[in-house]
């Protein structure tokens, strides 16, 4: 971790906080001569002017978020600038530039014309002008199955020319088989589709093998058939064949260096057998002795014997390497086959799980070109550039004799035991997101589901904040929210990974004891809140819940209760609301009538918030300040009118009017008149009334003197 420091310590100068630029898309492959556009952008806003980009190292005048360009160059650099108010930071946008093969092709090298069962040829894949040729591989494939894949280092951009090359051994049954190479640049989607070329193999053989003599009649002539035509035994097994003719002769039998048949005359099948054969090189033959005219002839016919031996030992190793493997490196492994024979006949496969690989064939010679029989150690190697889906993979190499339709079925196979190879690889984070912990977390607890890295070894986790390190067992409080960046490394290399931390906390609220409110003005919360989530905010009078939108009236003072919620705890709070307002009346009493010598109070009950002053004027001159009541004792004519009183602070002014009448004696004693005069009235009233009443009834008064009528003409 000490040697990692310095590399971590450039990481940030050049991938900090301040300069975060991204492209859309993050790289890009382009085809030589094709156009592409791309994007440039960055997450930090905060003090950021512009963007502007540049070319080979040379400032484009245009400015803007987007960039098009015709690819007219194996190498390009282009840049893209971020402007802010403190600097300018840049980054270079990775481009791969391609070119598909101008052609791909397979000769056979030094042959022409039909191929010989058991001989040995050499393919070759041309491709030409192609670029870049670290990306290409070149399969080899016979049918659909892949026979071997190679791979090029060479850093070269510009388009080169590449060979790759297969050994094959043919057969019989490789008569007709089609060979192809397909050239492939493997540069994902983005890349060219693969070019291929195809190559069918015509294959001779024999059905019969023969050898002549100064008497020999050639072999499609010679009368004799031997069953088998060809022998497969292993060594120190038994072997036998049959030699039979159909035609007249003067004697048949067998030559062999074991099991000789002496010489026959009347039959016409004889048997040659070995018990336990462990002669490598026999070569027994069966032959007849005939005529041919007047003359004394004799034919022959060999019977090709291969004596085999499946090797003693089959092992894997590395080359010049032990230990993990590097990814994207190269190495060598290599198959050693120890004491097998016939080594002519021998293809080691080489196995990643499941999957061929490579089948490498032998032709070994001695120096007068004579096929080695006897048994050979033979070493197979295989060029491999492990990555990290290889970790863990596991390899392993068969030996296969493959003795043909006349040997053993299936082919005698030896497989080694299995390498399995590890493969270190640079730390990588392929994804992660923003954290929301509580209060009294640690960075340790940053959950595994929010962030995934790879990396072989296991990569060690650091974290760093505002471009210093922070231990991860460190406790967070509620100042510690912002931008991390977490740090995976091994000795492979380092990545990093940007996460918005928010650390979140119940509310907390801080009020005074009371507060002042202007009436009418709407009411903001008086208190210092504190929370994360933010919280919501509910305000309570005498257990009522208000609503958010309070405009406090000028009696709406009081004790309060403020309650603050978010998802992790509640905090509540109480203060008392002073409302400031305009002077208010209370309704009372503004109009007298009294009697002379009287005594009177007008009362001006008002309040408001500040206390506000008072004043009575009568007849439009100030009569008092500062007192709520006005006494007037003994009233007479002189008090009566309208008295006014006014209550004012810094918010109003009001006024209120007080009618004072007074009454005088003439008033009085014309009212006692009236009084009187009324009453009358209604005695005479009553009076007629009963009369009328008493007449209507019969009631007379007589006379106790009777006088005659007069009837006018007496007094």
């Amino acid at each position: 971790m000490l040697l990692l420091q310095p590399l971590i310590g450039l990481f940030l100068m050049s991938h900090g906080d301040a300069c975060e630029i991204l492209f859309s898309p993050f790289d890009v492959v382009v085809e030589y001569g094709a156009s592409f556009s791309v994007n440039c952008s960055s997450s930090n806003t905060t003090h950021q002017t512009g963007f502007r980009w540049g070319f080979d190292d040379t400032v484009v005048n245009s400015e803007g978020i987007s960039a098009t360009m015709v690819v007219t160059d194996w190498e390009m650099n282009l840049t893209c600038y971020m402007n802010s108010t403190e600097m300018e930071c840049s980054q270079d946008l990775p481009i791969t530039i391609y070119k598909a093969p101008d052609s791909v092709s397979i000769i056979t090298v030094d042959h022409s014309g039909p191929m010989m069962e058991g001989e040995e040829y050499e393919l070759q894949c041309d491709v030409l002008g192609v670029a870049p040729v670290q990306y290409l591989t070149v399969k080899w494939y016979k049918g659909q199955t892949l026979l071997n894949q190679t791979t090029f280092n060479d850093n070269i951009k510009t388009p080169v020319n590449e060979t790759a090359t297969l050994l094959i051994r043919p057969d019989r049954a490789d008569d007709g088989a089609q060979y192809k190479c397909v050239a492939e640049l493997e540069l994902g989607e983005e890349g060219p589709p693969p070019t291929e070329s195809a190559f069918n193999a015509e294959v001779y053989y024999k059905p019969k093998y023969s050898i002549s003599t100064e008497t020999i009649i050639q072999e499609n002539h010679c009368p004799i058939q031997i069953v088998p035509w060809r022998a497969v035994v292993k060594y120190g097994d038994r072997v036998s064949a049959d030699c039979k003719t159909s035609v007249q002769h003067q004697g048949i039998g067998w030559e062999a260096s074991e099991g000789a048949v002496p010489m026959i005359r009347d039959k016409s099948l004889i048997t040659w057998t070995v018990s336990e054969l462990t002669e490598w090189d026999i070569e027994p033959y069966c032959f007849i002795n005939c005529k041919k005219g007047d003359k004394p002839h004799q034919c022959l016919v060999k019977l090709p014997v291969t004596v085999y031996k499946t090797p003693d030992s089959v092992s894997i190793s590395t080359v010049n390497h032990s230990g993990p493997m590097m990814e994207g490196e190269e190495y060598e492994l290599q198959c050693d086959v120890l004491g097998v024979a016939p080594v002519q006949y021998l293809t080691v496969k080489w196995y990643k799980g499941q999957t061929l690989l490579n089948q490498p064939t032998f032709n070994q010679t001695t120096f007068n070109n004579d096929t080695i029989r006897t048994p050979v150690n033979e070493t197979a190697t295989l060029l491999i550039r492990p990555d990290r889906a290889d970790d863990g993979a596991q390899y392993k190499c068969v030996a296969e004799l493959e003795l043909g339709a006349e040997g053993p079925q299936p082919h005698p196979t030896i497989s080694s035991d299995p390498l399995n190879i590890t493969v270190h690889f640079a730390s990588e984070f392929t994804f992660c997101s923003d954290w929301s912990p509580l209060t009294e977390t640690s960075l340790d607890s940053y959950p595994s589901s929010s962030y995934s890295v790879v990396g072989n070894p296991k990569p060690d986790i650091s974290w760093t904040h505002r471009s210093s390190s922070v231990n991860s067992s460190t406790i967070l409080n509620k100042h510690d929210s912002g931008r991390y960046v977490i740090i995976a490394s091994n000795y492979g290399g380092i990545d990093s990974c940007f996460v918005n931390i928010t650390v979140e906390y119940p509310p907390n609220l801080n009020c005074n004891g009371s507060y002042e409110v202007k009436e009418n003005t709407p009411f903001k919360w008086p208190c210092i809140a504190d929370g994360c989530p933010k919280p919501q905010f509910f305000l309570y009078k005498n257990g009522k819940m208000l609503q958010h939108d309070f405009h406090p009236k000028w009696n709406d003072g009081g004790l309060y209760r403020l309650t603050a919620l978010n998802k992790h705890g509640a905090s509540e709070s109480s203060f008392n609301l002073n409302v400031l307002h305009a002077p208010v009346f209370y309704d009372s009493q503004d109009k007298f009538i009294v009697e002379q010598h009287s005594n009177i109070t007008l009362e001006c009950p008002s309040t408001g918030n500040p206390e506000p002053e008072v004043w009575w004027s009568f007849k439009n001159k100030n009569i008092s300040t500062g007192r709520r009541h006005i006494n007037i004792e003994r009233a007479t004519s002189t008090n009566a009118g309208v008295y006014t009183c006014s209550a004012s602070n810094e918010f109003g002014r009001i006024y209120k009017s007080f009618l004072v009448e007074i009454k005088d004696d003439i008033t009085y004693y014309i009212l006692i008149a009236v009084v009187v005069v009324s009453a009358l009235f209604v005695l005479i009233f009553l009076a007629v009334l009963m009369w009328k009443r008493r007449k209507s009834r019969g009631w007379y008064e007589i006379q106790h003197e009777m006088r005659p009528l007069s009837n006018g003409d007496h007094k």
